[in-house]
């Protein structure tokens, strides 16, 4: 609580007159920023299209939102660890790691080992991280989330 309040600017005290210790505090923090892909993935899903107009279509802008709380999305999802938060990122991944094995499914021409389907959740769930560690205003998270969704979608070779 000493370091929160010097870099705070304020009295220790002042932040004791709020919260009565550190987890009331970042459960405080924490719980302004809501996280929940199921929903999102859910209304993607349902809708009609090509994979990546459903996502632009539905979830980019949804994540768009969600960065503009950069700072506590990271907080969230780097720094939860030991408190009731402590899988949100991979609660995160668990939602899109279920969704891409539903979209695979769909199309199965082969089966894909699981591990796959993880690695390219996760690589998605950090790329999302990522865009909000270094966040800079709205258009650069759009430009970031465009470019990696094209990737994502068509490969690498599409830049």
């Amino acid at each position: 609580m000493h370091e929160i309040a010097e870099k705070a600017r304020i009295p220790v005290s002042l932040i004791y007159s709020y919260f009565k210790n550190k987890e009331e505090l970042f459960d405080k923090i924490a719980s302004s920023v809501s996280v929940n892909f199921d929903k999102i993935i859910e209304k993607e899903e349902q809708a009609s299209g090509l994979p990546s107009e459903k996502y632009r279509n539905i979830a980019e802008g949804y994540i768009l939102n969600l960065l503009e709380q950069h700072k506590t999305l990271v907080i969230l999802m780097d720094k939860s660890y030991g408190t009731k938060y402590d899988d949100s990122k991979q609660q995160m991944i668990h939602s899109l790691q279920q969704h891409i094995k539903r979209s695979l499914v769909k199309k199965q021409r082969r089966p894909y080992h699981d591990m796959l389907i993880h690695i390219l959740a996760s690589n998605f769930a950090e790329s999302i991280l990522e865009v909000a560690r270094h966040y800079e205003s709205r258009e650069f998270a759009h430009t970031m989330l465009r470019l990696v969704t094209k990737c994502y979608y068509e490969g690498v070779n599409s830049l």
